[in-house]
Parts: C-alpha cells; structure tokens; sequence
C-alpha cells in the first residue's frame, strides 16, 4: 500500500526489537513506517470464544473474554420474589478478575432439568396451565435423562405476569452491569431455543420479547433465530441474533436468502449493528457421527460475521484445532495498523499529524465503546502526552480504512526523544484494552509504532 506524503520521507520497515531504540530524528524527515500482522488468538473484550465454566478451575482451552450460563427460572427464584443471584454474582467475581464478562438466558423449559421443574412449581400451584412430556435417550440433542417434565403455556396469564416480574427484576440487577457481555432473549421453548411442540400465537411471542426490551435497554440482546416469524419484530428493536445447530445442514441451508426466512429483511446486515451469537448442533464427535461436515460449519459462521462462538465443540483431534484457532482469530473484529506515515519531530504546543492505514482482517466488527489512544512514553515507560483519536472505531467494518489525525502536543511535555504508543481503550469505565494484532514492542496493552522527537 502507497501512502501519499509531500516533501521527503524514510521508509522505515516495521519489525522492532523489544528494545525499539530512541534514536534523534531531524524535524524534516518524515517517516512511513510498516506493521507486520501477527496470528495471535486473542481474548479481545465481546467477541471471540465463549467459556462454559461458571468458576474457571482452570484456564479455558481458548483464549475467551465471555464466559456463558444458562439457568432455568425455577433456580434463581425458587419462591415468588425471593431470588438467587449467586450463580450469576460468583461468576461475574470469578471471571472479573481474568477480564472476561458473563451472557446468560434464562430457561422456563429444559429437557436436560434434574426434576420435574425449569419454571418454578409456585407459578404452577398459582394456576399456570403446562404440558407434561417425557424426552431423553442417547441422543444429547434431545435431552438428558427420560424423566417426566414440564413446559408452561407460555400464552397463560399467569405465567406472562410472574415472567415479567422476574425479568423486571434481572433486569433491575444486571442491565447495564458492566460484568454482563450479552442476554439471550430465552425463556420460551426447549431450552429458551424457541422451538417447542406447543406453539402459541405471534403476539404473545412478541409479547415475551417486549418483556426482555423493557428490561434491559442497555445491555445487548439476541434473539434466537430458529423464530422467524418473530424474529423480523426483535431484530427492528435493535437486538442481534443467535443461532443454535451450526453443523446440521439442514440449518444451514434454511437460512439468510431461504424461504424459511425471507421475510427477514435486516437479517443480512444484523452483524454491522449488533452481535452475532453462534453454537454448535453438537460436539465434533457428534458432527462426525452425523457425516456432517465440520469445516462447512467453521466456514459458515465466518461467511455469517460471527461475533461470539459457544464453546460446546467437545473434544477434538488435533488436526482440527487449526481451524478452530482461525475461527476464533476472525470473530468480530481484528484490527491492524498497515502503515503509518509520521512527521520525526514536532515543536511543544504544535500538532503530530499522523496519516495511519488501518485494516479489519476480522469478519465482524467491534460493539463495544472503544478509542484509539496516542501516548508518548519516556525511557522509563511513564507516560507524557495523552492524546485521542476521533474516529470511532466501530466504524471500522472488515476491510482497509484510512485515518488522518492531528495530535496538539502540550507545551508542558519537556524537549526530548519519545516513544509513540497506541492503543484501543475502553470509554465507559476500566475494562481491558483491546489487543492490536500487529507487530510491534507492547506496552501496557499498547504498540510502540513510532518515535517522536519533542522540540
């Protein structure tokens, strides 16, 4: 790539030391400078591999910045308004601490429930109506063990109100919580799949959706996907999507463009405005056994500008991981600075122009609210100027992007030869940095891309 500078310049090739010396550059050489990217999986905040452990006894088997839970209803309130948050609290605190954040559905049916069951006895005794059923055998997809259970009729008045109430309090709790990465808009069919063998009418689907909109207005849903005639009305309020069964070619071919879900308009550009949330049909084993084929599923959710990828996959051979490995790489965003073209000194008080080429090699894009900080660090790594980029870069869908900034370094900076730092930083509080993938010396998070005389 050629960047366009007046005037003279040194073209200096990326593929710095740890060192990165600080040599004296005279004010009229610019320098274009040129970054290497680095196939490094990174745990990057909101996107990538989902963990499944709710405490991590060990380090998960991906790098993951989210770890994901499903519990029924019937756990987390066991008795009308008496909740327990325990669950959902230990492992915001577990994982906190390792930079990852929790999504979470809840579940008013499950074929995998120990007992009888997944929406609380109470709001049965209070005159629910349900559907007793007895699933389970061999096959995991269809349940666990074959015992006696219960789904709701999710059109029950009782029902509907008590659900409410219990959504109105999570969301009370945890929207907006910055622990929290995602919800899924669960609570009806199998598993909050929202497929079930007692349907009720579309307005009451769209009934149970509002409930979830009304609850959390800050913090990101999905809804799940095998609705399609719902799923028109959640994506129109800003949801994303989530889709169970990657793997299964008939999902796969019942999907974005089939008939199935023709009438889903927005499905296509979901990913550029909200998140995209896949699973597995099942363990590779499972996969194997079925003669489905694998890399059609890893391909399918990179076409499809995956964001996050539940962590179900089993075990598998090593010459799977790969593929696995370039999954996680491209999910969601993935941002490298090309070049960057940079005068060699600037004078204290005036402005460091700095011309940058920047790529998203990832099929999706960044959610979160991140900036691009410039930082010019000293010998001793302290930081002396602090500047911020105005470009967004949620803006940056896969693909390359020019950016010019102007950066007034402070009169108050002391003459001297300096480090120049980027990195992407969080706005809305402390959360971990979001990792660059290019090669360069890092510090604290950040890439040394330059050195800046101060005069």
């Amino acid at each position: 790539m050629k960047l366009p500078f007046c005037g003279f310049f040194a073209a200096i090739v990326s593929g710095f030391g740890a060192g990165f010396p600080i040599v004296p550059v005279h004010a009229a050489e610019p320098t274009i400078q040129y970054f290497r990217e680095v196939d490094t999986v990174f745990a990057n905040p909101g996107q990538g591999w989902m963990a499944g452990a709710r405490v991590p006894a060990t380090d998960p088997r991906f790098p993951a910045s989210v770890v994901y839970l499903r519990f029924g209803w019937a756990d987390v309130e066991p008795e009308p308004g008496r909740y327990d948050w325990k669950r959902i609290d230990d492992a915001i605190a577990a994982w906190g601490p390792r930079g990852a954040t929790v999504a979470m559905r809840v579940m008013a049916t499950s074929a995998h429930s120990r007992g009888y069951y997944t929406t609380p006895k109470w709001v049965f005794d209070a005159g629910c109506r349900g559907f007793e059923y007895e699933v389970g055998g061999d096959d995991p997809t269809t349940g666990g063990k074959r015992i006696p259970r219960i789904e709701p009729d999710y059109a029950d008045a009782v029902f509907l109100a008590q659900h409410g109430a219990f959504l109105a309090a999570l969301g009370r709790r945890y929207d907006g919580h910055p622990g929290i990465a995602v919800i899924d808009i669960g609570s009806y069919g199998q598993w909050g799949e929202w497929h079930t063998k007692h349907p009720v009418a579309v307005a009451v689907r769209r009934q149970i959706v509002d409930l979830y909109l009304k609850a959390f207005r800050r913090t990101p849903l999905v809804f799940m996907s095998d609705d399609a005639e719902v799923l028109p009305y959640a994506l129109e309020h800003g949801t994303g999507f989530r889709r169970d069964g990657v793997g299964s070619p008939w999902h796969e071919q019942n999907w974005i463009g089939s008939k199935k879900y023709a009438a889903v308009a927005a499905m296509a550009d979901t990913w550029r405005r909200a998140p995209v949330v896949f699973e597995w049909y099942g363990d590779y084993d499972y996969l194997q056994r079925r003669k489905w084929s694998f890399d059609a599923a890893v391909e399918f959710m990179l076409r499809n500008h995956v964001t996050l990828i539940n962590d179900n996959i089993g075990r598998f051979p090593p010459e799977a991981r790969s593929q696995l490995d370039r999954l996680a790489r491209l999910a969601g965003a993935r941002f490298v600075l090309r070049a960057l073209t940079q005068p060699g000194a600037v004078k204290r008080g005036a402005g460091l122009n700095l011309n940058m080429a920047w790529a998203n090699t990832g099929v999706g894009k960044l959610h979160l609210p991140y900036q691009l900080r410039f930082t010019l660090v000293d010998r001793a790594d302290k930081a002396v100027a602090t500047g911020f980029s105005r470009v967004d870069p949620r803006a940056w869908l896969p693909g390359e992007h020019r950016v010019m900034e102007t950066w007034t370094v402070s009169d108050a900076v002391a003459a001297g030869d300096y480090r120049l730092v980027m990195k992407l930083v969080r706005t809305d509080g402390e959360f971990p940095p979001f990792r660059l993938a290019f090669e360069a010396p890092e510090v604290d998070g950040g890439r040394v891309v330059g050195r800046v005389r101060v005069e």
